[in-house]
């Protein structure tokens, strides 16, 4: 694309060439590569600030609400932001390939990775990378969007409205809710606001796939008890799920290298989207069983003699008794590290009891605890318990404490940024 066709778009004006070659768009200067337009965003920081480090870095040109002085060439618009979602707009009017969403309270990230994981083996597939799931991160995945056959792309939420918004951007063919679980309630007041916002991701889709119980089967291929595809049986191990599933008359068997029930709905969500594609659903599992998980999302480590459980990219109730449960398969002594679930709002107590109590059901002897809303974990464990309001406490303790012969379970909201305690525990046993 050419720097004249990217003003065209945005209602702006060129300053320099203006048949200057545009294959990229990037926000951050710091992954800036030959021939991107830098997009200066205000956040915290100005990104026009960073236009000259940008450019250092090889950018052919930026956009820009400041009549600068750039040493590479610019196209003035008004709001940068604005300029780019039209940019992505333009983009997804112009892409012929058939467009999946999925939102969900869990298993977003997963299902998408599975998802591309299993179908790049059939077609070409882009998805959005990391979690790009906010009106930012739709923006960049689309204006990068490439020719291919699929795009996939998380939706995700922590206001009302905003699926529907950026529904609009993606304009999915097929829709996917996930899971609706308590979560981010704190922007939505209760649980029926929150069912409400994922479910709007349906609205206009040609093809819905959501549970079943959230889902008269007429409308949708549906996944769950007597839906389209429904788990018959499974057992789980403390590093794999094997299971036995029915998509429409037909039983397969298979297994997935990750522990833990919150797997099964993502490849249930992969049966039924391999239905739509005409994919036989034989052929799926075996690809599933190769599947890995995503970044910090129960991902199993052996350290030394204790083994490590890292699922800490985000935390609300289900995703937090899910891993409980994976921890509760261990033989060993089980110690759980858990951040606080983050934007509960009033519902922030009750549902922390409510995880301290799962501790003590399912046997976890230790608990570990960060966070102001953490100390509720506490009020129904029956373990050992020590709670940190402090970071630089919590931390202390982590480097000291006996994980010797343990299993350890680091859980909690990405707020409490717990790479930090992965970190120290892998200095002291690797």
């Amino acid at each position: 694309m050419k720097l004249k066709e990217i003003a065209s778009i945005t209602n702006g004006t060129v300053k320099g060439n203006e048949e200057t070659n545009i294959e990229r768009f990037e926000f951050n200067s710091k992954r800036i590569t030959d021939n991107t337009l830098f997009i200066p965003l205000k956040g915290r920081r100005d990104g026009h600030d960073f236009i000259e480090d940008a450019a250092r870095r090889g950018a052919a040109a930026t956009l820009s609400e400041k009549n600068l002085n750039t040493s590479i060439p610019t196209v003035l618009v008004k709001n940068t932001m604005e300029a780019f979602k039209k940019i992505a707009i333009h983009r997804r009017k112009t892409f012929n390939g058939k467009v999946v969403g999925i939102t969900g309270s869990v298993g977003k990230t997963t299902t998408k990775e599975l998802l591309t994981h299993v179908l790049s083996r059939f077609l070409t597939v882009h998805s959005n990378i990391e979690s790009y799931n906010n009106l930012l991160g739709v923006v960049h995945t689309l204006a990068n969007l490439k020719n291919c056959d699929i795009y996939i792309q998380e939706i995700g939420t922590n206001s009302p409205g905003e699926v529907a918004a950026l529904s609009e951007i993606v304009k999915p063919h097929i829709s996917i809710v996930t899971a609706v679980e308590p979560g981010h309630l704190e922007g939505f007041g209760n649980f029926n606001n929150l069912l409400k916002e994922k479910l709007s991701i349906l609205k206009s889709a040609e093809i819905k796939i959501a549970p079943s119980h959230l889902i008269e089967s007429k409308n949708a291929l549906t996944f769950g008890k007597n839906g389209t595809a429904e788990i018959i049986e499974a057992q789980f191990l403390p590093h794999e799920t094997q299971f036995t599933v029915r998509i429409d008359n037909n039983l397969v068997k298979g297994r997935v290298q990750i522990p833990g029930k919150g797997i099964l709905n993502a490849v249930l969500i992969t049966l039924l989207v391999g239905k739509i594609l005409n994919i036989p659903p034989e052929e799926i599992i075996k690809i599933v069983e190769t599947f890995k998980p995503p970044k910090w999302r129960m991902d199993i480590i052996n350290l030394g003699n204790i083994t490590l459980i890292r699922d800490y990219y985000n935390a609300n109730p289900a995703s937090m008794k899910n891993a409980i449960e994976v921890l509760s398969l261990y033989k060993t002594p089980k110690v759980a590290i858990l951040g606080e679930m983050l934007e509960l709002g009033k519902h922030a107590e009750d549902l922390h009891k409510q995880i301290g109590k799962y501790l003590s059901e399912k046997g976890v002897e230790e608990a570990i605890l960060f966070g102001e809303n953490s100390i509720f974990y506490l009020s129904n464990f029956n373990g050992k318990g020590y709670h940190f309001k402090d970071r630089e406490e919590f931390l202390s303790f982590i480097k000291n404490f006996n994980f010797n012969g343990k299993t350890v379970l680091i859980k909690g909201s990405r707020g409490n940024r717990l790479e930090e305690v992965e970190t120290i525990i892998r200095e002291r046993f690797q």
